[in-house]
């Protein structure tokens, strides 16, 4: 009977400890980070033992893709996986947490070191102040006039260090005060991003024999974006333009990736593969009044989604290791250019908090050609501008992006980089340069109205001086406005053009000139256009 009983019960634990439940915290290790996504690798190591049983593999992001998830393990047999999120499970506080929390601690330890100096100065005052007065006040006897100057002596020598004290005090506590606001206000933000809750995947195991293994898990997330930046530095005109290529990365996955390998793609990973296809067009009448409130639901929307891309974060913090031991981190990038994206690989690993603050990363340098030339349109502004225009630049497949201009080591300002329009140039907006100058008058003497029939015919005429006043010659684009015709009964005739126009655009009414200006030579050049139209008519010119 003993036996018996021996032998159920070690069948009762060897089921026990098959069916047991074991628990593995995953660690990120790679991100593979898309303009808009990310796919994550988790690895978790394990110690197991033979026989079938749960495992679950915890630590991952609450907001993934279920169709994307993928676990593997060498030496196991995963019969089953199930993914859920744990709300139970208290979520230890990230690091970028805890240092807030202890920065606030320690500025309340301070303001109450200076609160209980204040204290004690004020109540030493108070001592002071009604020490004087009993002294001047005795019940018996008068009080000399040697006493009340000796008190009057010793409340002046006293009393003046302690009030300044006191005001010192007061000084030191709204000091303090001002920063512990800002981090409660950070800490507030910060902890409402950070997630309540934990990704579990739970694992239905066969293990034939006792293994020390690796679990991998990865999988796609929403949670995660990067943004291409740029700097562009132009160090002098005889120089090529310095392109710093940055990536502007923000994950709120509620996990803090620490120690992570990145890869920064440009690829769509979630967008449909489908080529387009025509479906029959059928024609029918149209409500008038339902389409116009159509056009303007769709314009308030247009200008609803303008306003939510201006509002552009410029507070993001720079992430770590930008230089290692002097080397630029250009030196750490590996650029994989695909069939149709590009891939950033990073081999410095990096830190980058699960809250959606952005962190700024360094990619590549590049050196553009580029040419420059000044353009004035003295119609529209009598200034002058310096343009750089950037060629060649295909090669590096650069992603469109906001770039910051610095000119000469002077900030500019910013403007965004289109390479994958169809110019065969990029033009930056350098700087207005004061030295070239610009002036367009309208000729009097050329210009009239005369009333011939019923016609009327307005002449104007305009003379433009255009004057290098450098020490070096410059290329200049110079361009003007001629009126253009959109009505039969208005005839536009342009009657003098001098010199000739590098191009006359006809269909836009704009005359260019490129030309060359010596050091110190003036220009001059003329426009003149006459219009005709119906004498009882007017028109805007």
């Amino acid at each position: 009977m003993k036996s018996l009983f021996l032998t159920v019960g070690l069948l009762v634990c060897a089921c026990l400890c098959t069916f047991a439940q074991q628990e593995y915290p995953a660690k990120v290790e790679k991100a593979t980070i898309y303009l808009q996504g990310a796919a994550l690798t988790h690895t978790a190591s394990a110690n197991l033992k033979s026989g079938s049983y749960e495992v679950l593999i915890t630590g991952l992001s609450p907001d993934i893709e279920s169709n994307s998830l993928k676990v593997s393990a060498n030496g196991v047999l995963i019969s089953a996986s199930e993914f859920s999120n744990d709300f139970v499970t208290p979520k230890a506080e990230s690091a970028h947490i805890n240092k807030l929390q202890d920065s606030v601690e320690l500025y309340k330890g301070r303001i109450q070191e200076a609160e209980d100096e204040l204290t004690v100065h004020t109540h030493l005052l108070k001592l002071l102040s009604e020490g004087t007065l009993n002294n001047m006040q005795q019940k018996e006897g008068t009080v000399s006039v040697a006493d009340i100057n000796a008190n009057m002596e010793l409340y002046k020598s006293k009393a003046a260090p302690l009030q300044k004290s006191i005001a010192q005090d007061n000084l030191n506590i709204a000091s303090l005060k001002e920063p512990l606001q800002r981090l409660n206000l950070q800490l507030s933000q910060d902890m409402s991003k950070e997630k309540l809750r934990t990704g579990v995947l739970r694992l239905s195991v066969s293990v034939p024999q006792n293994i020390n293994t690796t679990f991998t898990v990865t999988y796609y997330t929403y949670a995660a974006s990067w943004v291409p930046c740029y700097e562009i530095n132009i160090p002098s005109m005889d120089k090529p333009v310095a392109i710093q290529g940055k990536a502007m990365v923000q994950q709120f996955t509620g996990l803090d990736w620490s120690n992570v390998r990145l890869t920064l793609s440009n690829a769509t990973p979630n967008r449909t593969k489908e080529a387009p296809v025509f479906k029959p067009w059928f024609l029918t009448f149209r409500n008038t009044s339902a389409a116009r409130g159509y056009t303007s639901v769709r314009s308030n929307l247009v200008t609803y989604e303008l306003a939510e891309t201006s509002a552009v974060s410029s507070d993001a913090a720079s992430a770590k290791n930008n230089m290692v031991s002097g080397i630029m981190m250009d030196d750490f990038v590996n650029v994989d250019m695909q069939d149709v994206y590009v891939n950033y690989n990073i081999a410095v690993p990096y830190d980058i908090p699960g809250n959606g603050k952005e962190q700024l990363i360094e990619l590549k340098n590049y050196n553009v050609k580029s040419e420059y030339k000044y353009y004035s349109v003295p119609k529209l502004s009598d200034e002058t501008y310096l343009i750089a225009t950037l060629s060649d630049y295909e090669q590096y497949n650069l992603l469109p992006g906001y770039a910051t201009v610095t000119f000469n080591n002077t900030f500019v300002g910013k403007t965004y980089l289109r390479p994958n329009s169809t110019e065969k140039n990029i033009p930056l907006t350098l700087t207005t340069d004061p030295r070239v100058t610009v002036k367009r008058e309208k000729q009097a003497m050329f210009s009239s109205t005369k009333h011939v029939g019923n016609t009327t015919t307005e002449t104007q005429s305009y003379l433009i001086t255009v004057k290098n006043n450098q020490t070096v010659s410059i290329d200049l684009t110079l361009k003007e406005q001629y009126p253009l015709s959109s009505d039969k009964d208005i005839e536009v005739k342009v009657t003098e053009v001098k010199p000739d126009a590098t191009y006359d655009k006809s269909d836009v009414g704009v005359l260019t000139w490129d030309v060359k200006l010596n050091a110190g030579e003036t220009k001059t050049f003329n426009v003149t256009y006459s219009v005709k139209y119906p004498k009882d008519r007017k028109i805007n010119l």
